[in-house]
């Protein structure tokens, strides 16, 4: 390709690509209908999601009240307040931290 052929080409993919944004916009009734059907989605999980929620609620205070959750959440803290001195953080810093730190937590299974 000559160096006037590449020019034309670029003038005319530059010229062209206004035209393809404007077409990518939804129309605002489709834009609209979009939004309807995802409020519409939403609503229909609302009787899913609410008891799912709840067993995963009562499934963690089960698990709280045991007293070997209780045990090793005292280990847990223990062993970061160990590893923070270890890292050089003076006993203040290193509650401080501990006290920030929540616990970990996975998905429920």
């Amino acid at each position: 390709m000559n160096i006037k052929t590449t020019l034309a080409a670029s003038l005319l993919a530059l010229t062209a690509m206004p035209s393809l944004a404007q077409t990518a916009t939804p129309p605002p009734v489709v834009a609209e209908q979009m939004k309807q059907a995802l409020q519409a989605a939403m609503a229909a999980m609302v009787p899913v999601t609410g008891p799912m929620t709840e067993a995963m609620i009562e499934a963690q205070l089960v698990a709280a009240a045991k007293p070997e959750t209780a045990d090793r959440i005292a280990s847990f803290k223990k062993n970061l307040y160990d590893a923070l001195l270890k890292k050089g953080f003076n006993g203040i810093d290193a509650m401080k931290i501990v006290v920030t730190t929540p616990m970990p937590q996975g998905a429920a299974r």
